[in-house]
C-alpha cells in the first residue's frame, strides 16, 4: 500500500520507469546461448501452432462441407 502512494509523489516520468521495470529487455542474455535458444524455441512454437490451427481448420471445413452435401442428397 506504501509502495503505491511513494510512485504517487513521483514526477510522471519515473512512474512510468517504474511499471516498466519488471519488463525491461537483457540483451546480454539475448545474444547469448540460452537466449539465442530460447528465442529459436518460441518462433518454432509459434509455426507450430499456427500449422496445428490451420490443419485444425481445414479438418472442420472438410467436414462441414461434406456433411452439408450428404444432408443435400437425402
Amino acid at each position: 500500500m506504501f509502495s503505491a502512494w511513494n510512485l504517487r509523489d513521483q514526477p510522471p516520468e519515473e512512474r512510468a520507469a517504474a511499471d516498466l521495470q519488471g519488463f525491461a529487455v537483457d540483451k546480454t542474455f539475448l545474444s547469448s546461448l540460452k537466449g539465442i535458444l530460447l528465442e529459436t524455441e518460441l518462433v518454432f512454437g509459434i509455426i507450430l501452432v499456427s500449422v496445428f490451427a490451420y490443419d485444425a481448420f481445414k479438418i472442420y471445413q472438410n467436414e462441414l462441407v461434406t456433411r452439408a452435401s450428404q444432408g443435400d442428397q437425402q
